[in-house]
């Protein structure tokens, strides 16, 4: 960085950069944006004029060339993922990837390699590691309060709107890639472990060609945990919440979306306790937790290497619904 701010250069202009990521990165004084690149000139253009953005690139090359971006935001389909962070590996540019960080785990340890070879940060953009409720249930989990965590589940839901462009494409759509890969991200975030096997079904039916609007997984986590997902656009008044469960004790959460606050409950022998937290500004929070990366000060957003065991489970569980038959996690 040749200068106090980090200078971003944006690819990809669709809602989540422009409704979520890019005003964070507006609010922090760590960061600026100085170049984008979208679908179209038209989209570059406005997304420039709404967010005072100097250059638009018309090209990933013009991105990569231009000297004044030191990290991008890559925010492209699921399936142009890796392509970006090639790229931006080759040229020297700290990135911060959407999840899902890859459609395979060969891609996502190319990516890995890549970016390792080049000496630059890479993250990916599981911005629920930043809600300060589920840093305190993690934080209770690593103390051992708990006791051997015996089962979790987590549940979370997402809006409906019709999908559109290549939404409609099965190989790279879906709630498990819009939830999904989010909630596998924070089992292992809250309790340290990784997913050994999975099993799963959705609807609508995959195998049929449509993305899936609810997809349920059930896990065997690596100290022989049991691991419950569900993420769901189908459910009008959701839960959205989380349950750990311990050979000491039981945590339980109000939900995690859609509230003000959050209220973490744990149960045990002595009785019931109670602690309350606002919403955390998740979107705003991943930007300067980026910015503490690039200066080698770890935050909590995942490393590359964490997110190939999170592509390694998706792709687990895709093969379950596909073969109808319980998958071991293989990275």
């Amino acid at each position: 960085m040749s200068t106090s701010r980090l200078r971003w250069g944006i690819i990809g202009l669709g809602w989540v950069s422009t409704d979520l990521v890019c005003p964070g990165m507006k609010k922090s004084p760590g960061s600026e944006i100085a170049a984008c690149l979208g679908s179209s000139a038209e989209k570059g253009q406005a997304f420039a004029q709404r967010f005072g953005v100097p250059r638009v690139h018309a090209t990933l090359s013009d991105m990569m060339q231009d000297a004044d971006v030191d990290a991008v935001y890559v925010a492209t389909p699921n399936a142009l993922h890796k392509d970006a962070v090639l790229a931006a590996a080759r040229a020297g540019k700290h990135v911060l990837c959407e999840k899902p960080f890859a459609m395979s785990v060969a891609d996502a340890r190319a990516m890995v390699q890549a970016c390792r070879g080049a000496g630059i940060v890479l993250r990916i953009a599981h911005q629920l590691r930043m809600e300060q409720a589920v840093n305190r249930a993690r934080d209770i989990v690593r103390s051992g309060a708990l006791g051997r965590v015996a089962a979790i589940s987590i549940e979370r839901s997402s809006a409906m709107p019709p999908r559109t462009t290549w939404r409609k494409d099965v190989r790279q759509s879906g709630v498990v890639f819009d939830v999904g890969v989010h909630l596998i991200d924070q089992i292992h975030w809250i309790t340290g472990q990784r997913f050994a096997e999975v099993s799963a079904f959705t609807h609508p039916d995959r195998t049929l060609g449509s993305p899936d609007d609810q997809i349920t997984i059930l896990g065997r986590l690596a100290d022989d945990g049991h691991a419950l997902i569900r993420a769901t656009r189908e459910i009008a008044s959701p839960e959205n919440n989380l349950v750990i469960e311990g050979t000491q004790a039981t945590l339980v959460t109000s939900a995690l979306r859609f509230a003000d606050e959050h209220v973490l409950r744990i149960r045990d022998a002595k009785g019931t306790r109670e602690e309350r937290f606002a919403a955390s500004p998740n979107y705003d929070l991943e930007i300067p937790a980026f910015e503490s990366d690039v200066k080698g000060k770890p935050s909590g957003l995942p490393t590359g290497e964490e997110s190939v065991h999170v592509v390694a489970t998706t792709r687990a569980v895709l093969a379950s619904v596909e073969e109808r038959r319980i998958i071991t996690v293989d990275e």
